[in-house]
């Protein structure tokens, strides 16, 4: 899934990313976002989202809940 969470890039998928943080202006110069990668595991399933640093852990990971809500319902 790789998408990202807050920051410069919220919304945005960004796949093929090495390692487990990266920098948005690798992806446009004008961006300065740093975001760290996190897993999510549902079942068998498992969700990758970027997670921008700046942030509180709190405050990605609530958002992120919320977007695998909408895919399981009894999440929410």
């Amino acid at each position: 899934m790789f998408i990202c969470i807050g920051g410069d890039l919220d919304g945005e998928v960004v796949k093929n990313r090495e390692g487990t943080f990266f920098k948005a202006n690798e992806i446009d110069t004008s961006k300065q976002s740093t975001y760290n990668c996190q897993s999510y595991i549902i079942g068998k399933n498992t969700y990758r989202f970027w997670l921008c640093a700046e942030l509180t852990y709190a405050e990605t990971t609530k958002k992120a809940n919320d977007y695998l809500a909408q895919k399981y319902s009894y999440l929410s």
